[in-house]
């Protein structure tokens, strides 16, 4: 067992201290070009900020490690990816289109206290996870939720009901989602359990979502 080629590889151990250079050197490069983006959370960041940020990082890489890939090697590929990354945002700013193309646009998720059409074609955010960030926001259930958007960033806005207004709605808590059923024992207001559609259901009976037209189970609407 060679440990000198485990350790080091082919290189001998003051390749090691190159290396920290040239790590220092890459990582200065991308928080210079990340700092002229202006962008400081990534949470602000786009898909295809996101995108550029992986380039970034697979060509500082082989500079890092590997001394046959020089530092300029990766200067010239990031200063492409910015060239790009300008006329790109240059294309955004002057066309709407674009805009939506590479960033996105808002998209609804909630409206007047249950699922919106478009979130029960479109999953891009599962219920599971907006429950979640509902809980995190100490919303106790969907009829407080007049409207909520998932924003390009990634983040949700919410727009909640006045307290007068709040009606009754689906409980968002697991202790409370976990009591669905698709057979009520007495004839009351019930939330379904998939969208959050409010209507009366009568004991006994099945009785399936008219709204989402794809659920039998229930939750007791709670306000």
């Amino acid at each position: 067992m060679n440990w000198q080629e485990i350790l080091f590889g082919d290189e001998n151990a003051f390749f090691l201290v190159e290396i920290a250079i040239r790590s220092l050197i890459m990582f200065l490069l991308i928080f210079l070009g990340l700092r002229i983006t202006g962008k400081r959370a990534v949470k602000q960041l786009s898909i295809f900020e996101l995108l550029i940020i992986i380039a970034l990082g697979s060509a500082a890489g082989d500079p890092m490690l590997y001394k046959e890939v020089g530092i300029l090697n990766a200067v010239v590929v990031f200063t492409v990816i910015f060239l790009v990354y300008w006329l790109l945002t240059q294309l955004i700013e002057h066309s709407e289109k674009i805009e939506t193309i590479l960033e996105g646009k808002p998209f609804y998720i909630i409206r007047e206290g249950r699922a919106s059409r478009e979130s029960l074609t479109h999953k891009e955010l599962a219920m599971d996870e907006f429950f979640s960030y509902l809980r995190a926001n100490q919303v106790f259930q969907l009829g407080e939720v007049k409207e909520g958007v998932l924003e390009t960033s990634g983040n949700v806005s919410l727009l909640l009901y006045p307290k007068n207004d709040i009606r009754p709605g689906l409980p968002v808590w697991p202790d409370y989602l976990a009591k669905k059923v698709a057979s009520v024992s007495e004839t009351d207001t019930y939330a379904c359990a998939a969208c959050g559609h409010t209507q009366q259901v009568n004991a006994v009976e099945k009785t399936h979502c008219s709204y989402c037209q794809n659920n039998y189970e229930w939750v007791k609407a709670v306000k």
